[in-house]
């Protein structure tokens, strides 16, 4: 199976044609194809250090950046640039793989997360196993564990972390920011460990809130899933048999997350409408893809293989209330004996997190650089 690559983005200020810094890229992955009986590709785009054609024998270490919910693998010049200028002045090079999360699965769009699916594939095992063996073939990247790395926000924050707990030796940090519920202790707001639980509602029948812009809730958690009322100040009408955004992102967590019911279909954490709680799928969740339970029952095996590899940052105003999951973990991994690192970012939603630190991909690159350094 080849990698087939060719540049899409020539016209930023490249020298010439050969030079190329920008690339997208197809793999057809063997397992993915298999899974869906129809051919399934891994897509991503490449952004090569500046060194990359001036240094002929040189290798670089990578980083994978796992996009959010519904972002791209892209990469205009804004985006190359948010990740150029902190590696120029560092000092530091790194090949940057941009992947492509949001697939269309019978006619739905969802975020694969990377991870290993009952229902929509083993995502996690193609991408370790497949795409990466032939990156490397592909471009001069340092082939190791030692020299992988990968940064994620949103979805995209949880998905790293997934990746690097269940593949600890096959990258050398995760950063994530404003990651996806990493403690289901805190779905959002609600406990769906907890037998019983509503998903709308907390035992004493208060509504949990969602969508929190200045200190302040614009919605419940029971509007925002139903999508009644989701996060946008300014709502955009949907196309005709659109689902509004909040009901894709739930569904999204069904297809990764759930097992499969009889039909095939996932089967669905809740009732939409009233919030009642699948305690059985609630626990296959819990089992699969809860990243502090994970880390918990594996932490005799996964501790000398995680040390100084995790990496989580939040604003404490976050949008989607994902703080209290970040804290849950933070303590728990407290307990454990962890080195991970945490920030939480005063004041900051779901997206300014990004500026903490004085610019987190800046801060995340300079991090990598130095657990590189010999």
């Amino acid at each position: 199976m080849a990698l087939a690559a060719g540049c899409l983005l020539a016209c930023f200020g490249r020298a010439d044609a050969d030079q190329q810094q920008i690339f997208r890229i197809t793999f057809q992955s063997a397992l993915l194809s298999n899974f869906f009986h129809q051919p399934v590709p891994i897509d991503a785009h490449v952004l090569l250090p500046d060194s990359y054609y001036k240094e002929p024998s040189r290798r670089y270490p990578v980083i994978y950046v796992v996009p959010a919910f519904e972002g791209s693998d892209e990469v205009p010049e804004s985006r190359e640039l948010d990740w150029q200028r902190p590696m120029r002045s560092l000092g530091t090079q790194f090949i940057v793989v941009f992947l492509q999360a949001m697939v269309n699965l019978d006619g739905e769009a969802i975020h694969t997360g990377f991870a290993n699916s009952a229902s929509s594939g083993p995502w996690g095992d193609a991408l370790t196993t497949e795409f990466i063996p032939e990156t490397d073939r592909h471009f001069r990247t340092i082939a190791s564990g030692n020299a992988r790395f990968l940064f994620g926000h949103s979805s995209g924050g949880w998905s790293v972390l997934w990746l690097q707990v269940n593949y600890p030796d096959t990258f050398n940090g995760a950063w994530a920011l404003s990651p996806d519920p990493v403690d289901f202790h805190d779905f959002l707001g609600p406990d769906i460990t907890k037998l019983g639980q509503n998903f709308y509602v907390d035992s004493a029948g208060r509504e949990y809130g969602m969508c929190r812009y200045g200190g302040h809730d614009i919605s419940t958690l029971h509007r925002f899933v139903v999508g009644t009322q989701g996060c946008n100040l300014r709502p955009q009408p949907l196309a005709g048999g659109e689902k509004p955004w909040a009901q894709r992102q739930m569904d999204t967590y069904d297809d990764v997350f759930s097992p499969s019911r009889a039909d095939g279909m996932p089967a669905h954490l809740l009732d939409r409408e009233t919030g009642a709680i699948d305690p059985g799928v609630a626990q296959y969740w819990e089992a699969h893809y809860d990243i502090t339970h994970l880390l918990e029952q594996r932490w005799g095996v996964l501790r000398p293989q995680l040390r100084g590899k995790l990496h989580v940052f939040v604003g404490a105003d976050d949008t989607f209330h994902l703080e209290g999951s970040v804290m849950l973990m933070r303590d728990v991994l407290g307990q454990l004996g962890s080195d991970a690192e945490f920030g939480i970012a005063p004041g900051a939603d779901h997206w300014q997190i990004y500026d903490y630190h004085g610019g987190m991909i800046g801060y995340a690159i300079r991090e990598m650089a130095q657990r590189l350094a010999p």
